[in-house]
């Protein structure tokens, strides 16, 4: 199972006396994430899309999930998941692209832990 839903992925609202239904027929399409309203579903899994579309109605939203694009795009490169999970958690406070971040990621990813740890442990202790 995932941990993050993929970028770019499509964001479906299906009728709430409907939403478990829909739930049960995504069964086996990887990476998709729910909450109680709403459905995501990458992209890439146009026939899952499609299905909810037709069959449940929904109000499909394309693009979303741009926040998680540096762990789509590390996960796919093979970088470790701690070294995702830290640098997903500074994405936004690096001022690098996700596609830089990659890149250190699998050139220095020693450099990378240290430096994202050293980021993220500032948004702990802000200075005072």
């Amino acid at each position: 199972m995932a941990e993050y839903p993929e970028y770019p992925s499509v964001e479906a609202v299906i009728d709430v006396t409907r939403y478990q239904d829909a739930v049960v027929a995504l069964n086996g399409v990887r990476n998709t994430f729910f909450n109680g309203h709403s459905i995501l579903v990458p992209e890439r899994e146009a026939q899952a899309i499609a299905m909810l579309r037709d069959r449940y109605d929904a109000a499909l939203t394309y693009g979303q999930c741009a926040e998680f694009e540096f762990a789509t795009k590390a996960s796919a490169q093979g970088v470790s998941i701690h070294l995702i999970r830290l640098g997903q958690a500074v994405a936004g406070s690096t001022g690098q692209s996700a596609d830089e971040m990659v890149s250190d990621a699998i050139r220095r990813p020693d450099d990378m832990h240290r430096d994202w740890g050293a980021l993220y442990t500032s948004f702990m202790n802000p200075a005072v």
